[in-house]
Protein backbone atom coordinates (compact mmCIF):
# COMPACT_ATOMS: atom_id res chain seq x y z
CA UNK A 1 0.00 0.00 0.00
CA UNK A 2 3.21 2.53 1.02
CA UNK A 3 4.04 2.06 -2.31
CA UNK A 4 1.41 2.63 -4.55
CA UNK A 5 0.85 5.93 -2.28
CA UNK A 6 4.69 7.13 -3.26
CA UNK A 7 4.16 6.45 -6.66
CA UNK A 8 0.88 8.33 -6.85
CA UNK A 9 2.58 10.87 -4.85
CA UNK A 10 5.41 11.35 -7.09
CA UNK A 11 3.58 11.68 -10.30
CA UNK A 12 1.51 14.10 -8.69
CA UNK A 13 4.28 16.32 -7.69
CA UNK A 14 5.80 16.20 -10.85
CA UNK A 15 2.75 16.71 -12.75
CA UNK A 16 1.98 19.52 -10.58
CA UNK A 17 5.08 20.81 -10.65
CA UNK A 18 4.99 20.72 -14.69
CA UNK A 19 1.75 23.01 -14.43
CA UNK A 20 3.05 25.29 -12.32
CA UNK A 21 6.13 25.76 -14.08
CA UNK A 22 4.44 26.73 -17.33
CA UNK A 23 1.96 28.82 -15.38
CA UNK A 24 5.18 31.10 -14.15
CA UNK A 25 6.53 30.98 -17.47
CA UNK A 26 9.85 31.08 -16.30
CA UNK A 27 12.09 31.60 -19.32
CA UNK A 28 14.96 29.43 -18.83
CA UNK A 29 12.17 26.31 -18.38
CA UNK A 30 9.76 26.92 -20.90
CA UNK A 31 11.77 24.92 -23.64
CA UNK A 32 11.28 21.90 -21.27
CA UNK A 33 7.89 22.31 -20.79
CA UNK A 34 6.51 19.54 -23.72
CA UNK A 35 5.63 16.17 -23.79
CA UNK A 36 9.12 14.24 -23.53
CA UNK A 37 9.19 16.42 -19.59
CA UNK A 38 6.00 14.38 -18.89
CA UNK A 39 7.51 11.07 -19.97
CA UNK A 40 10.47 11.88 -17.90
CA UNK A 41 8.01 12.31 -14.98
CA UNK A 42 6.56 9.40 -15.42
CA UNK A 43 9.45 7.20 -15.86
CA UNK A 44 11.10 8.84 -12.51
CA UNK A 45 7.98 7.92 -11.05
CA UNK A 46 7.95 4.20 -12.21
CA UNK A 47 11.84 3.91 -11.42
CA UNK A 48 11.33 5.55 -7.80
CA UNK A 49 8.26 2.55 -7.15
CA UNK A 50 10.70 0.29 -8.54
CA UNK A 51 13.89 1.12 -6.06
CA UNK A 52 11.85 1.58 -3.13
CA UNK A 53 10.37 -1.49 -3.00
CA UNK A 54 10.54 -5.18 -3.35
CA UNK A 55 8.35 -5.06 -6.92
CA UNK A 56 11.09 -4.15 -9.58
CA UNK A 57 8.50 -4.80 -12.52
CA UNK A 58 9.06 -1.44 -12.90
CA UNK A 59 12.17 -0.80 -13.46
CA UNK A 60 12.15 -2.02 -17.27
CA UNK A 61 8.89 0.76 -17.89
CA UNK A 62 10.60 3.61 -15.97
CA UNK A 63 14.07 3.20 -17.31
CA UNK A 64 12.99 3.26 -21.01
CA UNK A 65 10.17 5.99 -20.36
CA UNK A 66 12.44 7.96 -18.88
CA UNK A 67 15.03 7.56 -21.81
CA UNK A 68 12.77 8.20 -24.21
CA UNK A 69 12.03 11.87 -23.05
CA UNK A 70 15.43 12.43 -22.62
CA UNK A 71 15.97 11.69 -26.03
CA UNK A 72 13.02 13.43 -27.81
CA UNK A 73 14.61 16.42 -25.48
CA UNK A 74 17.97 15.61 -27.00
CA UNK A 75 16.75 15.53 -30.87
CA UNK A 76 15.32 18.58 -30.78
CA UNK A 77 18.45 20.13 -29.21
CA UNK A 78 21.20 18.58 -30.95
CA UNK A 79 21.73 18.11 -34.04
CA UNK A 80 23.94 15.01 -34.95
CA UNK A 81 21.36 13.16 -32.23
CA UNK A 82 21.26 9.50 -33.62
CA UNK A 83 17.71 8.14 -35.45
CA UNK A 84 14.55 7.65 -33.01
CA UNK A 85 15.01 3.83 -34.06
CA UNK A 86 18.79 3.56 -32.98
CA UNK A 87 17.82 4.91 -30.07
CA UNK A 88 14.84 3.12 -29.07
CA UNK A 89 16.40 -0.24 -29.57
CA UNK A 90 18.95 1.59 -27.14
CA UNK A 91 16.91 2.02 -24.61
CA UNK A 92 15.13 -1.36 -25.10
CA UNK A 93 18.71 -3.02 -24.72
CA UNK A 94 20.03 -0.47 -21.35
CA UNK A 95 16.53 -0.91 -19.92
CA UNK A 96 16.64 -4.88 -19.76
CA UNK A 97 20.36 -4.74 -19.04
CA UNK A 98 19.26 -2.67 -15.92
CA UNK A 99 16.47 -4.73 -14.90
CA UNK A 100 18.76 -7.70 -14.96
CA UNK A 101 20.78 -6.38 -12.45
CA UNK A 102 18.16 -6.32 -9.88
CA UNK A 103 16.00 -9.25 -11.20
CA UNK A 104 17.99 -11.20 -12.94
CA UNK A 105 15.67 -11.82 -15.66
CA UNK A 106 16.42 -10.44 -19.48
CA UNK A 107 20.22 -10.90 -20.11
CA UNK A 108 19.81 -11.95 -23.56
CA UNK A 109 17.32 -9.50 -25.20
CA UNK A 110 19.33 -6.81 -23.40
CA UNK A 111 22.54 -7.78 -24.96
CA UNK A 112 21.04 -8.43 -28.29
CA UNK A 113 19.20 -5.07 -28.53
CA UNK A 114 21.94 -3.21 -27.02
CA UNK A 115 24.56 -4.77 -29.35
CA UNK A 116 22.13 -4.69 -32.63
CA UNK A 117 21.86 -0.71 -31.56
CA UNK A 118 25.27 -0.39 -31.26
CA UNK A 119 25.84 -1.53 -34.49
CA UNK A 120 23.16 0.54 -35.69
CA UNK A 121 24.86 3.63 -34.70
CA UNK A 122 28.39 3.06 -35.51
CA UNK A 123 28.80 0.45 -38.39
CA UNK A 124 25.99 0.95 -40.40
CA UNK A 125 26.47 4.47 -41.63
CA UNK A 126 30.21 3.90 -41.31
CA UNK A 127 31.66 1.24 -42.80
CA UNK A 128 30.58 0.30 -46.30
CA UNK A 129 32.76 -2.87 -45.81
CA UNK A 130 30.58 -3.86 -42.89
CA UNK A 131 27.33 -2.66 -44.46
CA UNK A 132 27.45 -5.21 -47.43
CA UNK A 133 28.38 -8.22 -45.44
CA UNK A 134 24.57 -7.65 -43.78
CA UNK A 135 22.82 -6.21 -45.95
CA UNK A 136 21.08 -9.30 -46.56
CA UNK A 137 21.13 -10.22 -42.41
CA UNK A 138 18.85 -6.81 -42.07
CA UNK A 139 15.83 -8.32 -43.81
CA UNK A 140 15.97 -11.38 -41.01
CA UNK A 141 15.92 -8.80 -38.07
CA UNK A 142 11.88 -8.15 -37.80
CA UNK A 143 11.71 -12.12 -37.60
CA UNK A 144 14.46 -12.99 -35.61
CA UNK A 145 13.04 -10.12 -33.01
CA UNK A 146 9.54 -11.83 -33.35
CA UNK A 147 11.05 -15.22 -32.38
CA UNK A 148 13.02 -14.45 -29.70
CA UNK A 149 9.78 -12.59 -28.02
CA UNK A 150 7.71 -15.12 -28.72
CA UNK A 151 10.58 -17.28 -27.24
CA UNK A 152 10.62 -15.44 -24.07
CA UNK A 153 6.61 -15.37 -23.83
CA UNK A 154 5.60 -18.86 -24.55
CA UNK A 155 8.57 -21.17 -23.84
CA UNK A 156 10.98 -19.89 -20.84
CA UNK A 157 10.63 -22.02 -18.42
CA UNK A 158 8.61 -20.65 -15.00
CA UNK A 159 10.86 -20.44 -11.57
Amino acid sequence: MKQRNTFSGIILLGIGLFYFTMRMEIELLQPYMTWPTLLVIIGIALILQAVSGKDSSNLFSGVFLTGLGLHFHAAAKIAAWPEPLQMIILLAGLSFLIQYRKTKDGLIPGLLLTFLALWLLFFKSNTPSVENIFVKAEDFWPIILMVLGAYLMFFKKKK
